[in-house]
């Protein structure tokens, strides 16, 4: 087998076995998705009943399809490793990237497969969570197999395309003293903007129109519309936005990787 691949696995596997020594806390703590879904379901039942909900312009969920929905999106917020931007920011700072670049493998796609490990793990406490809570909170079981299947699918492109926005800022702090307050903008522009909060569906032209064309749509509200939508149509239009936003992101990613390590050979590092 090519070693390549074997590689980044090793880390995968690695990084897994540290998170599930300590099992019991890492679930502990990732179950934060239940409260946040409860003060985000008790937002909404606050705001517009469901007689309200069917006569907006535009809407196609029901109520019960809104509650599932929103759990779609608090999984996907809640599955992904903040820390990653974070901790390629302390690298960077540190000089511990120095000594990262001179092992046997590439600094990026091994913060990748430790990413990718915690991300499986938040993943597989964060989904049952979310749907157990959707289903105690509207009484239905709205999805399907195929449903869950596109959600998957969808949910690793938008895992890779998170890893992406988190490498470019984390970079970044090869030209900037600090990236940190990137995590919380970076948060909070996927929830928003990428329909976590509100569905896309309900926001006014041209405002629609514009968020369409940032990459946010395509790591929340598409895979959480699968979830409960699962048709082929959408599937389709989703993966393709992904791939897409694959294509730019990945290579924004690499032409800035390309420049720090420019930089660091022209410091001496």
């Amino acid at each position: 087998m090519n070693k390549f691949p074997q590689k980044y696995l090793a880390i995968f596997q690695t990084e897994l076995r540290q998170m599930t020594t300590y099992a019991w806390d890492f679930v502990l703590g990732n179950i934060t998705v239940v409260l946040f879904f409860y003060v985000l379901l008790q937002v909404w039942q606050a705001t517009i009943t469901p007689e309200e909900l069917a006569k907006i312009e535009g809407n196609s969920l029901s109520w019960d399809q809104l509650i599932w929905f929103l759990a779609a999106g608090q999984i996907l917020y809640f599955s992904v490793q903040t820390e990653a931007q974070l901790e390629i920011e302390h690298d960077v700072i540190s000089g511990n990237i120095v000594t990262t670049l001179a092992r046997p493998y590439d600094y990026l796609l091994a913060r990748f497969a430790s990413v990718m490990a915690h991300t499986l793990l938040s993943f597989a406490v964060a989904f049952p969570c979310g749907i157990i809570v959707a289903w105690a909170a509207s009484g239905t079981f709205a999805i399907s197999i195929w449903g869950i299947l596109a959600f998957s699918a969808a949910f690793a492109f938008r895992s890779v395309l998170f890893f992406l926005l988190q490498a470019t800022a984390g970079l970044a702090t090869f030209w900037i003293e600090k990236a940190t307050a990137f995590v919380w903008v970076l948060g909070l522009l996927i929830l928003v903007f990428g329909g976590g909060a509100v569905p896309i569906e309900f926001w006014p032209e041209p405002y629609r129109s514009i968020i369409e064309l940032t990459p946010f749509p395509a790591m929340m509200y598409y895979p959480a519309k699968l979830l409960i939508d699962p048709s082929l149509s959408l599937f389709f239009s989703a993966i393709l936005r992904a791939v897409a936003w694959l294509v730019i992101l990945g290579g924004i990613v690499a032409a800035i990787y390309h420049r720090a390590l420019r930089r660091l050979d022209i410091n001496g590092g």
